[in-house]
């Protein structure tokens, strides 16, 4: 098992949407006649009130500390396990690379079964296991059969993984080889490249800024005695979150909870990260030469933890401007209009201390400077006007329509799950999208001013050093007299 080819990297982040269609399983059947007094629109469906799946969330803690979250869903004989523990790269300290070292050094080997041995034995029982570790946290998911014959061995796996790894200095050797691998590859890779280089201007100095991966030197000095201590205190079962959702009943998702905790070493919470600080100096900017085709930019400045009572509004707002949707300002203006690029996006990322709000977009190296203060002056605009009605009508009405879509799988849920159990909020999967449903224009537009400013965008720029040309007109103000294709030139 690669372990570093599911890894969240960095703040990066932004989920999206799932759905699910079901299709009847009947004997084709002759069209009946079309009644056009009962046709109804898209947008009429779109009206309906949507009835959310009857979801009840129940939770308790362990004597250790720990705490748990678990759904029943009886609808599959399948149930999805997740075990997270604070012990991301935000807590190496001096030692960069320790957590992610330890990480990946826990299924390398436990009593009597090696890697390989390992996924053999996921392999027999039809049983998946996950790996992540980002800033804050390392995370741990088991997808099994709820049947006893799969799910007990399955789950005595993952507490031997998590709670009696080998830590061997073998492993160890082999797990720097891993990281250093990967850490050079990262310095070739633009993505990696320009979000450290965001990271590290929105965050300087912080811990959230420091490499997940650490560094060549630093891997290279960590120790097996280091690595073991590290796993006694950020692995102890005070410091574990457990989210359960699936076939089984309220036992015995609190059975498994118990072997889970009591697999793990006794010890006391992790201290929490220090608080990213309000940043309070002028704008930081940062070019890296690199001979592409496109240039790739990224703004950013700092944003809010999901606890935040502005978060719901400023994600929706964030939304409106610029969401995935085709229809957001930003791929209106930068796409459609202007044709400079094929994808822009705002994406709202948070951790446990912190957030950051990111523009993310590439175009042609003799447009960045202008694409760039053109998206300073739309949030500039937006900042002053906040969204319209109908755009927060539109966006409203989206969030309603996929609200169901959100709950329609076991590992859509359990994401869900995930966010409410580690960061403290409220056990109501539709929670946010009540809070959504009750904003004004005013109230967005407040929370936007409370946090963001026009002119503090950090902005990174990765790409060759061309000279700069003024940006194309706008579709809508190009003279009738220019065309943007060539005289002749149809498209097949």
């Amino acid at each position: 098992m690669n372990k570093f080819t599911c890894v969240t990297l960095g703040l990066l982040v932004l989920g999206g949407l799932q759905g699910c269609l079901a299709l009847a399983d009947t004997e084709p059947q002759q069209p009946a006649a079309i009644e056009p007094s009962r046709l109804q629109s898209l947008a009429e469906l779109d009206e309906q009130a949507v009835t959310p799946r009857a979801l009840k969330i129940q939770g308790w803690k362990s004597h250790s500390g720990g705490k748990v979250l678990f759904i029943r869903t009886p609808e599959l004989p399948m149930f999805d396990l997740h075990v997270s523990f604070p012990a991301g790269s935000a807590q190496d300290g001096t030692h960069p690379g320790l957590a992610a070292a330890t990480f990946s050094l826990l299924n390398e080997g436990v009593p009597g079964k090696d890697l390989s041995a390992i996924m053999e034995t996921l392999d027999g029982l039809g049983a998946k296991l996950g790996m992540s570790i980002e800033q804050d946290r390392a995370s741990f998911s088991l997808r099994s059969l709820s049947a006893t014959e799969q799910r007990d061995p399955a789950l005595l796996l993952l507490t031997q993984i998590l709670g009696q790894p080998l830590l061997s200095e073998e492993a160890l050797v082999n797990v720097k080889k891993e990281l250093t691998n990967l850490l050079k590859a990262r310095q070739q890779d633009p993505d990696s490249q320009i979000a450290h280089a965001m990271n590290e201007l929105l965050l300087p100095g912080h811990p959230y800024a420091q490499p997940i991966y650490g560094t060549e030197q630093s891997v290279e000095l960590l120790s097996r005695e280091q690595v073991q201590a590290f796993h006694r205190q950020a692995y102890a079962g005070a410091n574990a979150v457990i989210t359960l959702v699936g076939d089984l009943t309220l036992e015995q998702a609190q059975n498994m909870s118990l072997q889970v905790f009591n697999a793990l070493p006794v010890g006391t919470e992790m201290a929490s990260v220090t608080p990213v600080p309000r940043r309070q100096d002028a704008t930081a900017s940062r070019h890296i030469e690199r001979p592409l085709t496109q240039t790739q930019i990224l703004l950013g400045q700092p944003g809010v933890t999901r606890q935040h009572p502005d978060y719901v509004a400023l994600t929706v707002a964030h939304t409106i401007f610029g969401g995935q949707k085709v229809s957001s300002r930003l791929m209106t203006e930068l796409r459609e209009k202007r044709g400079l690029t094929y994808a822009v996006q705002l994406k709202t990322a948070f951790l446990q201390e912190g957030g950051t709000a990111i523009i993310r977009m590439k175009t042609s190296p003799q447009f960045s400077d202008g694409a760039v203060k053109l998206v300073q002056s739309m949030y500039r605009d937006y900042l002053q006007t906040g969204p319209t009605q109908q755009e927060l009508d539109d966006t409203l009405r989206q969030l309603r329509s996929t609200s169901v879509l959100n709950s329609a799988s076991n590992s859509q849920i359990l994401s869900r799950l995930v966010t409410i159990n580690q960061h403290d909020l409220p056990l109501d999967l539709d929670f946010s999208l009540e809070q959504a449903q009750a904003l004004t224009v005013a109230q967005i537009k407040e929370a936007l001013n409370r946090h963001f400013d026009a002119d503090q965008w950090s902005v990174v720029t990765l790409g060759p050093t061309v000279e700069q040309l003024p940006l194309p007109l706008p579709a809508s103000e190009v003279p009738k007299s220019m065309c943007r294709a060539e005289t002749g030139f149809v498209a097949s």
